[in-house]
């Protein structure tokens, strides 16, 4: 059912024993909103396991809290299940669910607009530029407690969102509850550096490879770059590496629209894009295609070859720019 927040208060408050999940291939904005819910929910004295399928992006480990969050390989009881920033059930692995199959009650707490509605109460706010932000937002509403550790875990969660504040998606609510969250003690240029100024080598060889396969189409207005699996393994890529390559390319003056194409171990095409306009919306692009997201900035997954997806894919873009 549709929940307010405060609604998600009581439910909480109710539950000794909590899971928190956000989805697979975790973000900024999902590592980030995990953990400090997290650490919320310890300092009201709830037993809280934080489970992903993946493990923490290098590039996060720095945030309070990251040791926390592990795999769970098997059953698990809890009163509560709650799941963070993930748009469908789809987008956490089957064994999941199995695993949390007993657990009674799934809060969803989203921001993306394409989200399915699963579970018990349901809170998706497609206004919201980042989960980070409604975790804030809960937290205040419910009168819990918050530190400088929860900060930086927040602030995470929402700067690596809203591209550092940059997307049209930020609101003058975003840039207040920014503003509270460095109220709590928050150091903002240490966190910035090592979101964005603490690369590994490996991570800027990518970006160099992958500009120089880089294709304009339709007039200059759609810029696209593909990661074959073979450079994944030639670079010994780590998840999170290639954060932040679409919007390298987005940047340029001329494009409307941005694609990434990577190529996984399963043979699947995993797809993100980005659109600068409203007109162009890849949301409904990637929707074509089992995908969704927001209507700036979507992802979906697609049937292999590489190329092949690449071609399918960048012909309904055409379709889009007109």
């Amino acid at each position: 059912m549709d929940a307010t927040l405060s609604d998600l208060k009581e439910r909480i408050e109710a539950a000794g024993t909590i899971v928190i999940v956000s989805h697979d291939r975790p973000d900024g904005d999902a590592i980030g909103s995990t953990l400090a819910l997290g650490l919320i929910l310890e300092k009201l004295g709830k037993a809280v396991t934080l489970v992903n399928r993946d493990p923490v992006p290098e590039s996060l480990v720095f945030l309070p809290g990251s040791e926390k969050i592990t795999r769970l390989t098997a059953p698990l009881a809890a009163d509560l299940l709650v799941v963070l920033d993930a748009a469908g059930k789809d987008r956490i692995e089957a064994a999941f669910w199995e695993h949390v199959a007993a657990i009674p009650t799934v809060i969803n707490l989203d921001h993306h607009i394409s989200n399915t509605g699963f579970g018990d109460l349901v809170h998706v706010d497609a206004g919201a530029p980042a989960t980070g932000q409604l975790v804030f937002q809960l937290a205040r509403v419910a009168g819990w407690p918050l530190d400088a550790a929860i900060g930086e875990n927040l602030l995470a969660a929402i700067s690596t969102d809203t591209g550092s504040f940059r997307y049209p998606s930020t609101t003058a609510a975003t840039m207040r509850i920014a503003g509270e969250i460095l109220d709590l003690g928050v150091d903002v240029g240490p966190v910035n550096q090592r979101l964005y100024e603490s690369y590994p080598l490996r991570r800027v060889k990518a970006l160099r490879r992958l500009l120089q396969g880089m294709r304009l189409d339709f007039g200059g207005r759609c810029a696209s770059v593909k990661l074959p699996l073979a450079l994944t393994r030639e670079l010994d890529l780590q998840l999170g590496d290639t954060e932040g390559v679409i919007d390298v390319i987005r940047a340029i003056d001329t494009v409307q629209v941005a694609v990434f194409f990577e190529e996984l171990p399963d043979g699947k095409i995993r797809i993100s894009s980005r659109a600068k306009e409203p007109r162009h919306s890849v949301g409904a692009i990637c929707a074509r295609f089992g995908g969704g997201g927001h209507t700036l900035a979507a992802g979906a997954r697609m049937a292999g070859p590489l190329d092949a997806a690449e071609e399918r894919f960048l012909a309904a873009v055409k379709e889009v720019l007109g």
